[in-house]
């Protein structure tokens, strides 16, 4: 095994951690949303910006993880071709 075979195999396995953890940030929103009455009151928006605002930090995480690791995608927004 060379360096970047190491460098490679560490940079994935921080890419599947950032997943599983964007994952999770994911599934804390939808048990919020399961359990949040029709109209939410200032708790439940506050709540609900936490979890979104983590769930975006988790979702860049996991995008830079996933370039370090090699798999990059410029753009899923068919205009931008």
């Amino acid at each position: 095994m060379t360096d970047d075979d190491g460098a490679g195999d560490a940079a994935l396995a921080q890419a599947v951690r950032a997943a599983r953890a964007h994952a999770d940030a994911a599934t804390q929103i939808a048990r919020f949303l399961d359990r949040m009455g029709t109209v939410p009151d200032p708790a439940g928006v506050a709540e609900y910006a936490s979890l979104l605002a983590r769930e975006e930090l988790t979702r860049d995480d996991r995008t830079s993880a996933l370039r370090a690791a090699g798999l990059d995608v410029p753009s899923l927004d068919p205009e931008a071709a």
